[in-house]
């Protein structure tokens, strides 16, 4: 099955609800999710206050500024992104219904939006066909949501982000619901933080885009939730209000 796009959302718990919240995302909510027709896989990831330090610019979006969207979800899609988002939020309804859903109290959804996927560039090393490249494993991923240049973002940027150590691949996509809205996937191995400095540096964007979140984020492996502490010892948001 080819990949058709993604859907990409930013959420947040209360700080004191980490764990139980993302027990519950990984164990409740992922599966039913996942098993909806036209989607592939679902994976999450977080960004801990270091990762925070670096995301820039940090208030051109509501569902980022001020430290939110500390957690974001992508699902890779196979069907219709627009047939895929609806019927994603129909099941929700039904999940709520039946009582599964966590706490609303203690969680929120930021922002979400499905989008299509246009491109994909890949480390040449790995001899990726193109279908390959949105299957690239990773251990964290850099979020650019940009309007404009995308001509130069995928035969400029992109293909010079890939020589930089740690940047396996660069998937671009377009809002359904947004046509200027385009979204860079960046998948990294190593540091976030220090992998997405060099990238930075060696693949600037052009003037053509302007770029309103540049965020790293790490993969969360299921059960793995040590990044709590560090939130509840730093300045973000403590509760999601």
């Amino acid at each position: 099955m080819d990949v058709s796009g993604i859907i990409f959302a930013s959420v947040d718990c209360d700080a004191d609800a980490i764990e139980a919240w993302n027990r519950w995302y990984d164990l409740e909510h992922l599966p039913p999710n996942i098993a909806l027709p036209g989607i592939m896989s679902g994976k999450r990831y977080a960004a801990p206050p270091a990762l925070h330090e670096v995301r820039e610019p940090a208030d051109r979006l509501d569902g980022f500024a001020d430290g939110r969207g500390v957690h974001v979800t992508v699902y890779t899609l196979h069907g219709d992104p627009a047939q895929v988002l609806s019927d994603m939020t129909m099941y929700r309804d039904k999940l709520e219904a039946a009582g599964r859903m966590f706490a609303p109290e203690k969680k929120i959804v930021r922002a979400g939006d499905a989008m299509r996927w246009t491109w994909g560039v890949a480390d040449p090393a790995l001899k990726a066909d193109p279908e390959d490249v949105p299957h690239v494993q990773h251990t964290a991923i850099r979020a650019v949501l940009r309007r404009g240049g995308d001509d130069a973002a995928r035969t400029t940027v992109a293909a010079a982000a890939v020589a930089v150590d740690g940047v396996h691949a660069v998937l671009g996509h377009r809002s359904i619901t947004d046509a200027e809205l385009d979204l860079d996937l960046y998948l990294l191995e190593g540091d976030p933080v220090s992998v997405t400095r060099a990238a930075r540096a060696a693949a600037p964007y052009s003037a053509d885009a302007d770029v309103v979140l540049d965020a790293p984020f790490r993969l969360i492996v299921p059960f793995d939730y040590g990044f709590a502490d560090e939130i509840r010892a730093s300045s973000l948001p403590q509760t999601i209000v």
